[in-house]
């Protein structure tokens, strides 16, 4: 029975697929074989030979823990709340200390550099918008970082973090790792009232600007009563999400996603 799971698995290692699904093939060969593993440890008890069979079956429900936490890794989004990963990582011989000052330094070079681009405005007086983008401002929003990349404004390169740091991030925060890394600000950005509404247009400079979302809500004021009642002014225009890594139980996991385009709004009181 192993040599056949054992066939298979180095049959997988010449097989060029995601490694999120050669993953989950793993685990179910690992399920195979320790089911495999468990009947093997009963017919040992049931012919008498109690110590090996008790073994046996110490080791299959140890290896019933670590497939539970492969399962929970690669089938779902979720993070296993009892990973004793760490712990047996420190075990054997691994250094989480100067692991997670390299990650702090690479997280700390990985925001990109915030340049005001549409002026510089009092804290007080800024609010943010809830902005939401339609399928086809969504391509506009991808256009502009493929822009900036291009100009190698931007680098898709999640902020030069390695697959170990990246996972050790994903675990600690129970989030994904942002290739755009925490966000980028737009070049330039500006609020147009066209049929009721306030879109954004935005671009690599004025000259190429496109819709990238419209505001519905200025903090938790309704756009139509909160532009009925002040002057709205576009203060700064990000763009977050995209193409992310999540942890896997050997590697980090990359997986497309959307752009998001966060926005936030300076305000003053409308004259009478």
């Amino acid at each position: 029975m192993f040599s056949i799971l054992d066939m298979i698995n180095h049959a997988l290692g010449y097989v060029n697929v995601n490694v999120k699904i050669k993953n989950q093939i793993y685990i179910g060969i690992g399920i195979a074989g320790n089911l495999y593993l468990g009947y093997v440890a009963i017919r040992l008890m049931q012919n008498g030979a109690w110590l090996r069979g008790i073994l046996y079956m110490l080791v299959f429900l140890a290896l019933i823990y670590f497939i539970t936490l492969n399962v929970i890794y690669y089938f779902t989004n979720k993070t296993a709340k009892y990973d004793l990963s760490p712990r047996i990582e420190k075990l054997l011989g691994g250094k989480p200390k100067e692991a997670l000052a390299a990650e702090k330094q690479a997280q700390q070079s990985q925001q990109q550099p915030y340049i005001p681009a549409n002026g510089i405005f009092d804290g007080q007086e800024l609010l943010p918008a809830t902005v939401k983008t339609s399928r086809a401002e969504q391509e506009n929003v991808h256009q502009i970082v493929d822009q900036l990349q291009a100009a190698n404004v931007v680098r898709l390169d999640y902020g030069g973090l390695t697959d170990d740091a990246i996972i050790q991030q994903a675990q600690a925060t129970g989030e994904p790792v942002y290739a755009i890394g925490q966000g980028i600000q737009i070049p330039f950005s500006q609020l147009k009232l066209e049929n009721h509404r306030l879109v954004i247009y935005a671009g690599i400079n004025q000259m190429d600007q496109s819709p990238v979302g419209h505001i519905t809500k200025v903090g938790l004021t309704d756009v139509h009563d909160a532009h009925e009642d002040y002057k709205l002014y576009l203060a700064s225009t990000v763009i977050t999400g995209g193409m992310s890594k999540i942890a896997g139980r050997t590697s980090a996991i990359e997986q497309p996603g959307d752009y998001q385009v966060t926005a936030q709004v300076a305000y003053e009181g409308r004259e009478d």
